[in-house]
């Protein structure tokens, strides 16, 4: 048993052929178990919108849990191109509300080139981060989402790039720690980055309610600019965390990409370079820098490490009532 999911969403073709493991909804409600409640809200640009749903079911299958996912879309903000297919596969941000979480898990989006506020959909993003703040678990927060709510809720601006943060890097998990999202997981892990902006450790150093857990002295060097100035050369490495847990697990922070698959970085080196956008190479990924070699996927099992954790964490800590966050 696990993933619990409605066959006719395009997804499960794709699931079905990697073998990843689901349930039949009426298989499911047969067994006398209450399913781990994971939502995903899922803000990528259209084109890539079922390719998300892959990638994130993908990580939550690999456990003996039984867990129903809930996509989730916006009550007000309508898609231009995919709306269809988020009414008939999707829920609400206020049905989802009304029935409860034990998880949650807001993905990346392609919305680094402005500012929060003047996201269509800002408004109503805070809302949901507020409610969950209150009525989750676990939150993870991916990428833009993760620097929206560090900057929303914490007041951390992410630090601007002179270049793209892109590829595959190296980095360390701090396992004395002894963080139970890290159990398993090995000392250093390649990890994919694909951003233009993000937080640094520096931003965490003297806030208790934040512990750095996974980090990278190599992913850069790409030279920060705070408030329009310089503040590192492009030849001077930035450290970053790639994964930061807030309030003792309550929330997580994931500026990396452990969801990618083997060619997802290609297909946005090969888009933006088609379209003429200046783009980087990205670093330790084509074999030998050769563009017409196969990339090597070196980063897949660790991230399903830290997934398994943390839905076991979230089992163990959940409520039995899913409208309660935490148990008695």
């Amino acid at each position: 048993m696990t993933l619990i999911i409605d066959k006719k969403l395009p997804a499960y073709t794709y699931l079905e052929r990697e073998q990843v493991l689901e349930m039949p909804t009426d298989e499911a409600e047969k067994q006398d178990i209450r399913p781990m409640e994971v939502g995903i809200l899922n803000l990528m640009p259209s084109a890539v919108v079922e390719r998300t749903e892959v990638q994130h079911l993908r990580l939550l299958a690999n456990t003996p849990l039984q867990i129903r996912p809930t996509f989730i879309y916006f009550d007000t903000h309508k898609s231009r191109s995919k709306q269809d297919h988020f009414n008939e596969f999707y829920k609400t941000i206020s049905e989802v509300k009304k029935a409860g979480l034990d998880g949650l898990i807001l993905t990346g989006a392609n919305l680094e080139d402005r500012a929060f506020e003047d996201v269509l959909y800002w408004k109503e993003l805070v809302a949901l981060m507020d409610w969950a703040h209150e009525s989750v678990t676990s939150t993870i927060y991916s990428c833009w989402s993760a620097q929206a709510k560090l900057y929303q809720k914490y007041g951390i601006p992410p630090h601007k790039y002179q270049k793209k943060v892109f590829g595959i890097f190296e980095h360390q998990v701090l396992h004395k720690r002894g963080s139970p999202f890290l159990a398993g997981m090995d000392d250093e892990v390649l990890i994919p980055q694909s951003r233009w902006r993000g937080a640094e450790s520096k931003d965490f150093a003297g806030r208790d309610e934040f512990e750095i857990l996974i980090e990278s002295k190599d992913a850069g060097p790409i030279g920060s600019i705070s408030a329009g100035q310089a503040t590192k050369s492009a030849d001077s490495p930035v450290v970053g965390p790639h994964m930061v847990a807030g309030r003792g697990g309550r929330e997580i922070y994931v500026q990396g990409h452990p969801e990618y698959s083997r060619n997802d970085i290609a297909d946005e080196y090969f888009r933006d370079k088609s379209a003429g956008i200046e783009i980087n190479t990205p670093r330790n990924y084509f074999p030998g820098g050769d563009e017409t070699k196969t990339p090597m996927r070196n980063w897949s099992a660790n991230g399903q490490v830290f997934y398994s954790n943390w839905i076991n964490w979230v089992y163990r800590t959940t409520n039995v009532d899913v409208k309660k966050p935490l148990m008695d």
